[in-house]
């Protein structure tokens, strides 16, 4: 019923389209393609095409932070316009879009209510998911003592930075 494209970064394979067309040509009820947005936010014939794989077709959008300090430590680059150009040419297109935020205790933990504020500003922007930063990769300096976040304190954050959700709007899954 799903599939969930991801990479490296899957929208610079050179079959990108052709990976997307034999995926719409199976039993797929929702198609879903992880990005970085670089290629989004600079191509936007890239974009309309993406469109034309709606309904059942979704974009998960790195989306870390809206200051520069945070993705450059966690991506090692200054990625907020990249990051509002690529949203702009989604929302061009409403291309349903979740952004993805990993967190990371301590840089960007107190904005988790900013940016869910700010994507009920974007059209195209269908959900927000949270993803607590672990060990893994290129996570450099990690000490799980001092940076890692339980979705239990994620879930607590939530609710004191954020106006729209209570206590009971979000429940744990075990």
């Amino acid at each position: 019923d799903v599939v969930q494209i991801s990479g490296g970064e899957p929208t610079i394979h050179p079959q990108f389209f052709e990976i997307l067309d034999a995926a719409k040509r199976r039993p797929i009820r929702h198609l879903m393609v992880n990005t970085n947005g670089l290629r989004i936010a600079k191509d936007q014939e890239f974009v309309e095409r993406q469109a034309t794989y709606m309904p059942g077709f979704e974009l998960y959008l790195q989306f870390d932070s809206l200051r520069d300090e945070v993705s450059q430590e966690l991506r090692g680059a200054k990625l907020r316009d990249i990051r509002l150009r690529a949203l702009e040419n989604l929302n061009k297109y409403d291309i349903s879009t979740t952004l993805v935020v990993t967190v990371k205790k301590g840089l960007n933990d107190h904005e988790l209510g900013e940016i869910i504020d700010f994507a009920l500003t974007q059209p195209c922007v269908r959900g927000v998911t949270f993803q607590p930063i672990q060990h893994a990769g290129r996570a450099e300096n990690f000490d799980p003592a001092k940076n890692r976040l339980t979705l239990t304190e994620v879930r607590r954050r939530i609710i004191e930075q954020s106006s729209h959700f209570k206590t009971e709007d979000i429940i744990p899954v075990p």
